[in-house]
């Protein structure tokens, strides 16, 4: 049985899409997404994604990993030959255009694409990959906000657990989850703009859920 961590990107290397960038055309970030919730696939259509990292100085690095607007994850070169390198779920690498800002005297004058490739790491654990059976709802207690099922801190994961995967997502957490293995590797390979934690361990003012996690089977 592998071990799993939670995958964190952290902020310093943060951006959004471009002023100009065009959420309404057919192959826009919106598009992409629509079109998976939709169809539960990827499209055939190759999505024209951009973002511009800050120019704040606790936010313009530009690590292998970086925040923003992309979904799921925008990575490096770097990053996206060590994912291919393991068990992942259905998934597409998107390209993804790097922008930086540039300022004289404190004025943002123009801006400059990176050279570098980055890809958006797309893939989907509610429309595409549906995971749900791997949960077992009758050992797994929820708190309901009427007749909704809102939250729960501790999920009971069954037998139809994927136990080669490592890489995943659960519905009622927010967190992505990782094996050992491949988190050796990216601290390996010194991969910059992300963070590692054990599963539970951390729990936010701004409820980002991150319920403890059992293995019923083992």
């Amino acid at each position: 049985m592998k071990k799993y961590y939670i995958l964190e990107v952290s902020d310093d290397s943060a951006g959004e899409s471009p002023n100009n960038y065009n959420w309404k055309g057919k192959t826009s970030a919106s598009a992409l997404k629509n079109y998976i919730h939709e169809h539960k696939d990827f499209p055939s259509f190759m999505p024209n994604l951009a973002i511009e990292i800050y120019d704040g100085p606790n936010f313009n690095k530009v690590n292998d990993f970086i925040f923003g607007t992309i979904d799921k994850f925008c990575v490096s070169k770097k990053v996206k030959d060590i994912l291919e390198q393991f068990s992942l779920p259905k998934h597409r690498f998107y390209p993804v255009d790097i922008f930086v800002r540039k300022k004289i005297l404190g004025i943002i004058k123009s801006r400059k694409k990176l050279d570098d490739e980055y890809f958006a790491f797309n893939f989907d654990f509610f429309h595409i990959s549906n995971n749900e059976h791997w949960i077992d709802y009758e050992k797994t207690e929820f708190e309901k906000n009427g007749i909704y099922i809102d939250k729960t801190e501790h999920i009971f994961l069954n037998e139809n657990f994927d136990k080669n995967i490592d890489l995943f997502q659960l519905r009622y957490s927010w967190m992505t989850y990782v094996s050992e293995e491949l988190m050796d590797e990216l601290i390996k390979s010194k991969v910059t703009g992300l963070t590692f934690s054990e599963i539970n361990e951390k729990q936010y003012k701004v409820k980002r859920p991150n319920p403890k996690i059992t293995w019923e089977y083992l």
